[in-house]
């Protein structure tokens, strides 16, 4: 991570400032679910079930094939954790149009709460804040509001719920009307925070909450108030919306300067500004290579556009294996270009160190792809040797098994 957690990690308020960097830890509030719409199920508010149950909040999408491959699977750790609390909601970005009719596909087999994200805030909340690009990715928020795991949904999953979820669901807390009152008095304040409003002018707001968490003994249990922490990073997180504002919209590298100048003495200790526009840069413009191979965008830029990506870098072993298992497996690319998914899928596994099960298996398919099966032979057989997750097992064992049928006689 690239700072320390919030000292005041509390309601929710903050992190669903947090909307632009992987800022977050683990133990960090959740975001709120700013829902556009809600596709199946019941609305969930994690202000109203704190206290009562644990939810899932999976991030996926229609066209996404590793999320067809998970919704079974997040269906049935609903039917088995649901008497101990646990609510499993999918959030896509697409629209109603695109995601009612797959849901009512799907039937009994998506059988979760699905709800949709078109202004991308809770994405942002979570997705963001946690440094996360690749879809599916599940986050678990605990009893307490918090984010206790995130990662793969195939992948751990149900052994965090195993550890995170009561053994019986609990009933609900008791109102208190002074913490809600601390709620919007931190919420406010963190608003005005990041709209500019000088230490001065939020000193009166700041007295309110230094007395409700007097009163209250901790806005958060065991943790101290530190307003002006909480300023800066309001204020750095602001300062990095404009920033990624502009080079979304290609600005001149002067007004980038003026910027990142404007941003750099908030930033918290360790964070890489090169590298924040690196990782953006590799994301937007495989966006703009998923539209141009999925017929969305302009097809005769595909090659150009392919180009660039082969030339970028990244540490990020996530997003590159997440971008190399879209290249091989999305069902809507018309035109798959298997040597640009082997660069990535092998630079996820040297930036892995070869130990993530995941990142082998999708080496090991890129590799089969692009011809070599006896290397995809040993990676698949390595992404089996290192998988702990009982779950995974029968896929990567069926994949080992397809790849041995093509085997070269010896």
């Amino acid at each position: 991570m690239i700072h320390p957690a919030s000292s005041l990690a509390t309601l929710g308020a903050l992190a669903a400032l947090l909307r632009v960097l992987p800022a977050a830890e683990l133990g960090d509030p959740a975001a709120p679910l700013e829902i556009s719409a809600w596709i199946r199920g019941n609305p969930v508010n994690l202000d109203a079930v704190r206290g009562r149950n644990v939810v899932v909040v999976e991030f996926w999408a229609t066209w996404c094939g590793p999320c067809r491959v998970t919704i079974p699977h997040l269906a049935e750790l609903q039917r088995k954790f649901r008497d101990r609390g646990v609510v499993v909601v999918g959030i896509s970005d697409e629209s109603a149009a695109k995601v009612q009719p797959f849901v009512d596909a799907m039937a009994e087999k998506m059988e979760y709460t699905v709800a949709l994200d078109t202004q991308r805030n809770t994405f942002a909340g979570y997705m963001g804040a946690y440094g996360v690009r690749g879809i599916p990715h599940a986050f678990v928020v605990d009893l307490q509001g918090r984010v206790a795991w995130h990662g793969h949904p195939m992948s751990g999953l149900a052994q965090a719920l195993e550890r995170i979820a009561p053994t019986t669901a609990p009933a609900p807390p008791a109102a208190n009307p002074k913490r809600a009152e601390a709620q919007r008095a931190l919420r406010n304040y963190l608003e005005r925070a990041a709209r500019g409003d000088s230490d001065e002018r939020l000193e009166p707001l700041g007295r309110q909450l230094a007395a409700l968490d007097k009163d209250l003994g901790g806005l958060e249990p065991g943790k101290p108030l530190n307003l002006a922490e909480l300023r800066t990073r309001a204020r750095f997180e602001a300062a990095m919306r404009d920033y990624q504002r502009a080079l979304t919209s290609g600005k001149a590298q002067p007004e980038l300067d003026a910027l990142e100048a404007k941003a750099r003495p908030l930033a918290p200790a360790g964070f890489n500004f090169a590298r924040f526009k690196g990782q953006y840069q590799l994301q937007r413009l495989f966006q703009d290579y998923y539209r141009a191979v999925t017929g969305k965008g302009d097809s005769a830029k595909a090659e150009s556009i392919a180009q660039q990506l082969d030339a970028l870098e990244s540490d990020d072993v996530e997003v590159q294996n997440e971008i190399a298992w879209t290249l091989l497996t999305d069902e809507r690319i018309k035109s798959r270009n298997p040597k640009l998914a082997l660069k990535f899928a092998r630079a996820a596994c040297q930036a892995s160190g070869g130990q993530d099960p995941n990142v082998l298996d999708t080496y090991a398919r890129a590799l089969f792809d692009n011809g070599n099966v006896p290397e995809a032979i040993r990676q698949q057989t390595r992404a089996i040797e290192l998988n702990t997750d009982p779950d995974r097992k029968a896929d990567l064992e069926e994949a080992l098994r397809r790849y041995r049928q093509k085997a070269p006689s010896s």
